[in-house]
């Protein structure tokens, strides 16, 4: 039936009353009678609709928890029960990425390959020119460093949401510091990603960077994948520490742009040429010393992707010990400039260590050496 103007008419401010007390809240936190409101709309929509089932009104609280459900799901872990905490027990393992029969045919290829087996040809083709830079203790960029193959495989693990990333944050008083999500552990990796660092831990690896920085690469190789989101960083450093000899950073960022910062900066170089900005596939090489500073250039809150990277260090594996050796490496200025900070502890340890043994015209020798 119709109804007149006046009807439609809202009453006036004064004639609608409030209650003198609020409404007692329901289970779900709302009002009563806005939920009972809610309820008779739900209904008429159910009737003019046709609808085969009428969801009921969820307060904020509910939504948030059926959302907490559902990621807890995705991730593995009952509906109803929360995720452990990242303390108890064992972490779960690096899950594989999707399957891909004819990449995994030519990983299984390059079984038990140095890193000469899987470079780009091209780069092999201008090795003279990084063996210069490397030896004179600048850095080496090489860009699309590694077969397609061999850089899709790894980016794939890099890139999986079931990676087990941990974050590491820590500042120290003389000025270092660092925040990025790394995976130190290897019992954690895919099948993929150990074959991946069997590749940089080849002995033919080691020979092959030892002969092209004229560094001693034969110890322990060491290396990890890390993951820079919005805000990580790596203040300057030399990364001059135990037997690092040669560093390497393998970028496998994709479409990364530079104005979302995560660069590598290398403070030995005019500001204008300081700056690399991460790209895919991209191989960092430098020789580790006390005047190897650089640092990681802050990821902008602006960066639409993750800044991925697998890097590491080659190591010495010669400890001073009195031998002729030690006299040969003091006496040259270019060897002694190459010891690792190991190397010089120990080397003040002997002098400092009257076990040693060392007669009084021997002492004096090496402690004159040491102090060229």
């Amino acid at each position: 039936r119709s109804l007149s103007k006046a009807a439609l008419r809202p009453p006036p401010a004064r004639a609608r009353a409030r209650p003198s007390k609020p409404l007692p809240r329901n289970s779900t936190g709302c009002r009563n009678s806005a939920t009972s409101s809610m309820r008779r709309l739900l209904l008429v929509a159910h009737v003019a609709c046709g609808s085969a089932f009428m969801s009921k009104p969820r307060s904020a609280a509910s939504v948030a928890l059926r959302a907490a459900k559902a990621r807890a799901k995705r991730k593995g872990f009952g509906g109803a029960a929360p995720p452990p905490a990242p303390t108890a027990g064992p972490r779960a393992r690096w899950a594989e990425g999707p399957p891909d029969a004819a990449l995994e045919a030519r990983l299984d290829a390059l079984e038990d390959s140095s890193i000469v087996d899987v470079l780009n040809p091209a780069v092999l083709d201008g090795l003279e020119d990084v063996r210069e830079k490397l030896r004179a203790g600048e850095v080496v960029i090489l860009r699309d460093a590694f077969r397609p193959d061999f850089a899709e495989a790894c980016y794939r693990e890099l890139a999986s949401r079931h990676a087990p990333w941990s974050a590491n944050e820590d500042y120290f008083e003389d000025g270092y510091g660092y925040r990025h999500l790394n995976v130190y552990d290897r019992a954690l990796w895919s099948r993929r990603l150990n074959a991946t660092f069997a590749v940089f831990d080849h002995a033919e690896t080691k020979a092959w960077v030892s002969a092209l920085a004229e560094r001693d690469c034969g110890g322990a190789c060491t290396g990890a994948p890390s993951k820079y989101r919005a805000g990580d960083h790596s203040l300057p450093h030399t990364d001059w520490v135990g037997q690092r000899t040669v560093a390497y950073v393998w970028h496998l960022s994709k479409a990364w742009r530079p104005e979302w910062g995560g660069a590598l900066y290398w403070a030995q170089n005019d500001h204008d040429e300081a700056t690399y900005p991460a790209s895919f596939n991209q191989l960092c090489l430098f020789s580790v010393t006390t005047t190897s500073a650089h640092f990681v250039t802050t990821v902008s809150p602006r960066a639409e992707r993750l800044r991925l990277t697998f890097n590491g260090w080659w190591q010495s594996s010669w400890w001073p010990r009195d031998e002729p050796r030690l006299d040969a490496t003091l006496e040259d200025p270019v060897a002694r400039s190459k010891l690792t900070h190991s190397q010089k502890q120990s080397i003040a340890d002997m002098l400092a260590d009257p076990w040693q043994n060392l007669g009084p015209e021997r002492h004096a020798r090496l402690l004159s050496l040491s102090e060229m």
